[in-house]
């Protein structure tokens, strides 16, 4: 079954939230221009950053358009922990990944799961192979060991140059979800939920944010957290350029017993991941060539092609990743999960996944575009001395 324009499955449910967090009051707070950060936007990344901003003392305002957080990106992913084996053509990404695996497993304890067998492999004929693979492995410390006899029958030894077992785990975005509502709790963060913004503006004194319905929202300073979704007008320096904007289908997948307990990667071009769905029975599987259906240069563009209805390439997705992984074959397609994904331009080379920073030229208004969820530490880091200013 696929499911037009959806960034979460059916099951579990999850009960429908409040607009605010008890305790918290909204009445005349935004009017009054009381507030001294407002977030535009509450995945994972707004979400962090507007919790963060509260503990060091500001008052701060959640805006997200969606009716539960951790909805759109943060939940349209492969929920991968990256461990930097991603990424063997940038060694500033896979480095940033392999020193922010340990932080973001000890901090996120409760949302991971590592239980799994995690493989990656080297095509032949790939844009890197084994011998590079295996150095930027050991450049960046990603405890990384040859595969045993059993791991190595499950490839193609025609199509698939080498493989290893690797640390990497997979994070549950439900009950993500729900240690970020706490945070946010706890850290004093009023959050509106359902509430879309039309645009940001920056004035000599603050920034004024215009809800859909003409409401005004004033605070200090605002950072924009919403990989080019929905807003309208930003100040000029934090305009949402340069970006492919890829309407992408995630297939989720019932395995053979060969398969199961396992997650099986193929680099380095257009092959294919499949990774455990914690939240639901399935595995994930995408694929380089097949999971984006296009590319635009705007998150509006890229979500009327999904409006549009597209046709689930999943059985594509099978089909090519046997060449791989014989096994594969027998995998079931269950639904598919569709979303927006925007990544920076020009990346094609080195595939590279930058925390992208851009700020206002009166510098209110900073926007944050954060490539892997597990690198929330160097965007927090990057954010600090702006969100300094706020208190």
């Amino acid at each position: 079954m696929v499911r037009a324009l959806r960034e979460s499955p059916a099951e579990p449910s999850i009960p429908q939230p409040r607009r605010t967090y008890e305790g918290q009051e909204l009445a005349g707070r935004g009017a009054s221009g009381e507030w001294d950060v407002v977030v535009v936007g509450g995945g994972f990344y707004g979400s962090s950053l507007a919790a963060q901003a509260a503990r060091s003392g500001a008052r701060v305002v959640l805006l997200e358009a969606r009716a539960d957080l951790l909805g759109g990106a943060s939940y349209f992913n492969q929920a991968r922990v990256h461990g930097g084996y991603h990424y063997p053509r940038s060694l500033r990404t896979a480095g940033r990944s392999q020193a922010s695996y340990e932080a973001f497993m000890a901090r996120y304890s409760g949302c991971v799961v590592d239980d799994f067998l995690c493989i990656y492999a080297v095509a032949r004929g790939s844009l890197t192979n084994a011998r590079k693979f295996r150095r930027v492995c050991d450049y960046i410390g990603a405890p990384l060991m040859d595969a045993p006899v059993s791991v190595r029958k499950m490839f193609n030894s025609a199509t698939v140059e080498a493989s290893w077992v690797v640390r990497e785990a997979v994070f549950d975005a439900v009950r993500l979800r729900e240690l970020v509502r706490e945070e946010l709790d706890e850290a004093g963060v009023t959050v509106r939920l359902g509430t879309p913004v039309a645009g940001v503006q920056e004035r000599p004194t603050g920034v004024e944010v215009v809800l859909e319905d003409g409401e005004l929202v004033t605070a200090g300073q605002a950072l924009v957290c919403t990989y080019g979704e929905g807003i309208k007008a930003l100040p000029a320096g934090v305009e949402y350029a340069g970006l492919h904007c890829e309407p992408c289908e995630m297939a989720l997948v019932d395995l053979p017993d060969a398969l199961r307990g396992k997650g099986v990667t193929v680099m380095d071009g257009p092959y294919f991941s499949l990774m455990p769905f914690p939240s639901t029975p399935y595995h994930t599987l995408s694929h380089v060539r097949y999971t984006p259906h296009g590319s635009y240069p705007t998150y509006e563009q890229a979500a009327a092609a999904l409006r549009g209805g597209l046709a689930s390439r999943a059985d594509w997705m099978i089909r090519d990743a046997a060449r791989f992984v014989p096994a594969i074959g027998e995998a079931v397609h269950r639904e598919s999960l569709w979303g927006v994904k925007s990544v920076p331009a020009r990346r094609d080379s080195d595939d590279a996944r930058p925390v992208v920073l851009r700020r206002s030229d009166g510098g209110r208004v900073l926007s944050l575009l954060g490539s892997k969820i597990d690198n929330i530490g160097d965007a927090l880091r990057v954010a600090e001395e702006h969100l300094r200013d706020a208190v």
